[in-house]
């Protein structure tokens, strides 16, 4: 999750020297996206060779990908290219590797899936979907970082982190065929009521957080007058400032808060909403606002991942896991070509839809709260 999320950062400063529009970078993150989703369903159910060799095999892939986008922007900006021209093969690119990139998290949950019991599995699925969010979180934060080298060095780092992992996975992990892992899995649909609130809310989320990290680069260089370096270096400190937020609010609440699942999510949307009008009105003190925003993003993912798994049985874990990490493929492509279209707009239309979508989401969550306890206390 952190090798696709790292790429968030980077597209606007990259797409301006290259000479690609906003709506373009957008296209770039919002076709990865929905490749996502179509790949995460493709390579769930094909089973042609073991798991352990497709999964490694579909990793190599898309290393490959991630190494290629940023050969070719190198060149690219060494070289007077046609934008267009580039556009596309970016588009290809992109394309690729989000849909080969669907098949690590579907593959990897089918391990999990394989490696728990009944008693076990809500834990590692909580655990798995843990991972996700986190990854998601820290991976612009690592684009930000390394954009002081350059601009694709993110892209490097990420093929060689996944590359270090495929190599691990080979020498450690047991190859052992599928078969197991479905037979305790059941249908349920996303639109169940018991799961419905909890699925929008972490589409919403998920599509918030990639309007904010493909629109913060434009953002910050229009209202500061940054160049693309210095403003990179900005957004990887807020950005990295907001994943230690994230990791220190879920540690605050796994072990001192017990809180409910809906309180953690008008607790955690509130935040996100506050951190959301921080970068909107304080800019020069950019730091708040990212610090109050990563304390949101962790309420708000252990929010609707535990709310989600606690409202269905044991055997439905597997589908639920399925659309909680399916929601961030469907943020990630409608996020950041509806965040480039508003930013086109004006530049802080994007800030102010997601304020919006999150105000409408705290409305839900208290409405479905308050019918909650009138129907206990009758």
């Amino acid at each position: 999750m952190i090798s696709i999320a790292t790429f968030n950062p980077i597209i606007g400063p990259l797409s301006r020297t290259l000479g690609l529009s906003e709506i373009q970078s957008g296209i770039l993150v919002s076709v990865s996206g929905i490749c996502w989703l179509f790949g995460g369903f493709f390579w769930e159910k094909k089973t042609f060779m073991s798991r352990k060799k497709m999964l490694v095999s579909i990793m190599l892939v898309y290393v490959v990908t991630l190494a290629g986008f940023g050969l070719l922007a190198d060149y690219a900006t060494r070289l007077v290219t046609n934008p267009s021209t580039l556009f596309w093969i970016f588009f290809c690119l992109r394309a690729i590797a989000g849909f080969f990139f669907g098949g690590i998290p579907a593959k990897a949950q089918a391990y999990v899936m394989g490696w728990t019991t009944q008693q076990t599995r809500t834990q590692g699925m909580a655990l798995f979907g843990a991972a996700n969010g986190l990854g998601f979180v820290l991976g612009p934060a690592l684009g930000g970082l390394l954009a002081v080298v350059s601009l694709t060095a993110p892209m490097y780092a990420a093929a060689a982190l996944l590359l270090a992992v495929a190599i691990l996975l080979l020498l450690f992990i047991p190859d052992e065929p599928e078969g197991e892992v479905r037979r305790h899995s059941a249908a349920l649909s996303p639109n169940d009521a018991r799961i419905r609130l909890y699925v929008w809310i972490g589409l919403a989320l998920s599509a918030a957080l990639n309007i904010v990290q493909v629109t913060i680069g434009f953002y910050v260089q229009d209202r500061l007058d940054y160049n693309p370096q210095r403003a990179t270096q900005l957004i990887g400190a807020g950005l990295a400032i907001s994943g230690v937020m994230v990791v220190a609010s879920q540690i605050l609440i796994s072990k001192y808060l017990k809180w409910q699942p809906k309180r953690l999510l008008t607790v955690g949307l509130s935040c996100v909403g506050l951190g959301l009008i921080g970068l909107l009105t304080l800019i020069h003190h950019s730091f708040v606002g990212f610090t109050v925003l990563g304390i949101g993003i962790g309420f708000t993912m252990l929010g609707y991942s535990a709310g989600a798994s606690l409202a269905v049985l044991d055997h439905e874990q597997r589908s639920v896991a399925s659309y909680i990490a399916s929601v961030q493929g469907g943020g990630a492509f409608l996020g950041p070509l509806a965040g480039t279209m508003l930013y086109t707009a004006h530049v802080t239309y994007p800030y102010v839809f997601c304020v919006l979508l999150l105000s409408l989401l705290i409305v839900w969550v208290l409405r479905t709260s308050n019918k909650q306890q009138a129907q206990e206390s009758m």
